[in-house]
């Protein structure tokens, strides 16, 4: 887990709370994003304003493709950095998302997608376009999309063998919780106590957890209202707030549910 906190990331700037002044390193909070990393091949999910630092504080010398929940800013905006992966490794960064997020994409991106003038240096970038109903491969690996509302947003969370990542949910469908079924790991936004339009709380994001019934469920995209010990020793077995850099091992051949 590369960053666990929402788009402000913890601490806030300007805030004075026993969260964003705590010295547990753990009440320290970038912008969510998670990299899967193998002696090959890395892929990282959301690529957002924190990027540029997480890539730096967790070595990440190697990048070979990216998957994109949706198209805010904190989840994209680090975009730019994967210039010095072009540079460095020599390839064209293969993006994956859905229509709506290239739409976001190419309008956040305008430099990118319709060039103006020569100089300054762009991010080379294959865009690969991704339907919510239909599985694909990225690197070999089967994902199968898990497509869930952010507000009235439909967003992709994604299935990579026995886990499954989701993040700015506020609602998830029979159909996504049935793509859901039988994973062992599970990453879930919670963002805090009190209800949010358009991200689950605790309290609604425990629920689903414990619906799944994942060994272990870490959650994400956290706010600074929850301190990182007090709130993990509320939850229920099994189920804990993530932490930037947390790591843990996955099986991405294992069966996934057919569409």
């Amino acid at each position: 887990m590369l960053g666990t906190g929402t788009s402000a990331g913890v601490p806030v700037i300007t805030c004075t709370c026993d969260v964003c002044t705590s010295t547990n390193p753990r009440n320290n909070r970038l912008r969510s994003s998670i990299l899967l990393r193998n002696k090959d091949q890395s892929i990282l999910i959301d690529c957002g304003c924190d990027f540029r630092e997480q890539a730096l504080r967790w070595k990440i010398n190697q990048l070979d493709a990216i998957l994109l929940t949706h198209g805010h800013s904190d989840h994209v905006n680090g975009l730019d950095e994967i210039r010095i992966y072009n540079w460095k490794m020599g390839i064209i960064m293969p993006i994956y998302a859905s229509e709506g997020t290239l739409d976001n994409l190419r309008a956040r991106y305008d430099y990118v997608f319709a060039p103006k003038h020569i100089g300054g240096g762009i991010p080379k970038i294959n865009i690969v376009q991704i339907d919510e109903n239909q599985p694909f491969e990225v690197l070999g690996h089967p994902v199968l999309p898990l497509p869930v509302l952010h507000g009235e947003l439909p967003i992709i969370g994604f299935r990579i063998g026995n886990f499954a990542y989701v993040t700015d949910a506020s609602y998830i469908s029979e159909e996504t919780l049935r793509r859901m079924e039988g994973v062992r790991y599970l990453i879930l936004n919670a963002l805090r106590h009190k209800p949010h339009p358009t991200h689950l709380n605790i309290e609604q994001a425990t629920a689903i957890a414990q619906r799944i019934g994942a060994e272990h469920t870490w959650f994400t995209h956290i706010t600074h209202d929850l301190d990182h010990e007090t709130t993990n020793a509320e939850l229920p077995e099994g189920i804990d707030l993530g932490h930037d850099g947390l790591e843990f091992e996955i099986d991405p051949t294992a069966q996934v549910p057919e569409l």
